[in-house]
């Protein structure tokens, strides 16, 4: 194995076929890219952090433990790389994805929970909802005071979008959604930060109106209330433990019968000349 210093000159043995030593600032220059500076103060801020000895650590305390860290990140810039500046962020998509990688070279259950947060959560309400939800949400998801999950995956139909059996039937008699879900097989299933933490879900499900299938939209759902407890007609329960991550095992969502209002679907590129206001069919439908 060959190990270096940042600044040490390293002569390769000849089988490597260089002639010449290679200077490793030089080359990690080259390897960091366009985000050299972004990784070299995620690299500073990872060998600052106290190496911890998890081992002992019920899931309950190793998930406050990635709950804590994911608190200290909310209040760097990371946190708010990828979202509009317009509402706080910083613009920078790219820049986001190469700080959670760089998240993993020092804890991948708080990678995952990050990129849950900001990625995959934060990401649908930017990319899939509008003004009035980037209004409402961004700020809040960003410093950590509402935190989400992203429930789309379900036990009979992994991440096979086009048939996904949760069912969002519109009631225009009181303006809300009615989320179901009708059999086992429809559940929400391996969902990140919903074992705990989560709040709010963007729920991907088929949209009924009138008795019909408008194709799969994304809904926000509260699942948990102030309290932490799941809210009425959800259901959440875990899969067991992920590998050696115990703050990253799998959660699944029911949704019996959990009525939401009309605000919460994220309806950007939706038409609304169809249907209900705020119902209509998605791209291409």
């Amino acid at each position: 194995m060959l190990q270096a210093t940042a600044g040490e000159i390293v002569d390769l043995p000849a089988s490597f076929g260089l002639d010449e030593p290679v200077d490793m600032d030089a080359l990690t220059t080259a390897l960091d890219g366009r985000w050299g500076e972004l990784r070299r103060g995620l690299r500073t801020q990872m060998a600052a952090a106290v190496v911890r000895d998890n081992s002992d650590l019920t899931t309950e305390q190793y998930r406050q433990q990635v709950f804590d860290d994911l608190r200290l990140l909310a209040k760097t810039g990371p946190a708010r790389l990828g979202f509009d500046p317009e509402f706080g962020g910083m613009g920078d998509p790219a820049a986001s994805v190469v700080a959670h990688e760089m998240l993993g070279f020092g804890d991948l259950s708080l990678m995952v929970k990050a990129g849950v947060q900001w990625g995959l959560f934060g990401g649908a309400v930017q990319l899939l909802g509008t003004r009035r939800h980037h209004e409402r949400y961004l700020r809040d998801i960003m410093d950590l005071q509402l935190t989400g999950c992203f429930a789309m995956t379900e036990t009979g139909h992994g991440s096979d979008v086009q048939h996904l059996r949760t069912t969002a039937a519109y009631d225009p008699a009181t303006a809300e959604f009615v989320i179901g879900t009708p059999d086992p097989a429809a559940r929400k299933d391996y969902i990140g930060n919903a074992a705990r933490d989560g709040r709010m879900a963007v729920v991907f499900a088929q949209l009924i109106v009138d008795g019909r299938s408008r194709g799969v939209h994304a809904l926000l759902v509260p699942i948990r209330d102030g309290d932490g407890n799941p809210m009425p007609g959800v259901s959440i329960e875990g899969c067991g433990r992920k590998g050696r991550g115990p703050a990253r095992a799998g959660q699944r969502a029911l949704h019996r019968r959990a009525v939401r209002r009309r605000v919460h679907r994220a309806d950007r590129g939706a038409g609304r000349d169809r249907a209900p206001a705020g119902c209509g069919p998605g791209p291409g439908r």
